[in-house]
């Protein structure tokens, strides 16, 4: 009866001590590593239960409305290049060189007009003084057409009870489009792949939207969205933020909210950033 008693206050207090032990940052891994295979698997089965017992119905109308639909869209996303000027408007050197621009300019401005431009950017996060991080980002604009980005997010969080950090550190790679080119504003498209490093090494593939505001010198909004799904868990960002440009610099002022596997993270970033 003892011995009893005693496995179940080890057990009670090893549950405790766990829960106690582990962070956010250590739910987001764990959660990420264990994934929704199951989950997964179901609705797939489902999925292709319906389909096997639907699939003769209409097949040839089908393929026509999904191939025109598909058209649509792919025009949708990339413009028509015949009919629409803006698509046109060339990279500006930094945002503000002249009063109305920002990130586009007309073409023919040859004293704001670059061939390639290199953008970094890197933020402070702050969420309280046992959770925080760094967020650093990096564009490579070859010309206006299209663009790469990079991005690093390496958050800590400090466990009191067991008096230790956890770490989390995520990766991204996108191509981004910007489908709107104008000179007060911009909106594009991003998409690429997440990786979460750590003891999870596992990524996924992210898709998102974002864009510029320049509403007048020396202030502009930026906001991004993003979505991505590693191992059946939703990893997801949201950016919003206020920059004051001075030449071919900017310091930011703003919010960022993290979304990794079931835990939720919410911070205030303090950045700066440079054109090149």
């Amino acid at each position: 009866m003892q011995f009893k008693i005693c496995t179940y206050l080890f057990f009670i207090f090893f549950s405790i001590n766990n829960c106690f032990g582990q962070t956010d940052l250590d739910t987001s891994k764990n959660e990420l590593n264990k994934g929704k295979r199951n989950d997964i698997q179901q609705d797939y089965n489902q999925q292709h239960q319906t389909y096997n017992s639907s699939k003769n119905f209409g097949d040839g109308l089908k393929d026509n409305i999904v191939g025109d639909l598909m058209i649509y869209i792919g025009a949708a996303i990339v413009g028509n290049y015949a009919t629409e000027d803006q698509l046109y408007n060339p990279l500006s050197k930094y945002p503000y060189l002249d009063p109305l621009n920002g990130n586009y300019t007309k073409p023919g401005s040859a004293n704001v007009y670059k061939h390639i431009r290199f953008d970094i950017e890197d933020q402070f996060l702050f969420s309280n003084k046992d959770l925080y991080g760094n967020h650093l980002k990096a564009k490579l604009r070859p010309f206006h057409y299209f663009y790469f980005q990079s991005e690093m997010f390496q958050l800590f969080e400090y466990n009191r009870p067991a008096d230790k950090h956890s770490n989390l550190l995520l990766y991204n790679l996108d191509f981004c489009y910007d489908r709107l080119r104008f000179e007060r504003f911009n909106i594009g498209l991003t998409a690429g792949a997440n990786y979460v490093a750590n003891d999870v090494k596992k990524g996924g593939f992210a898709f998102g939207f974002n864009t510029d505001i320049f509403i007048a010198k020396p202030i502009s909004i930026y906001s991004s969205v993003k979505w991505s799904g590693i191992n059946g868990q939703s990893v997801n960002t949201l950016e919003i933020q206020g920059r004051y440009h001075q030449k071919n610099f900017f310091v930011s002022l703003g919010y960022q909210h993290l979304k990794i596997a079931v835990p939720k993270y919410n911070f205030v970033s303090l950045g700066i950033g440079i054109y090149l």
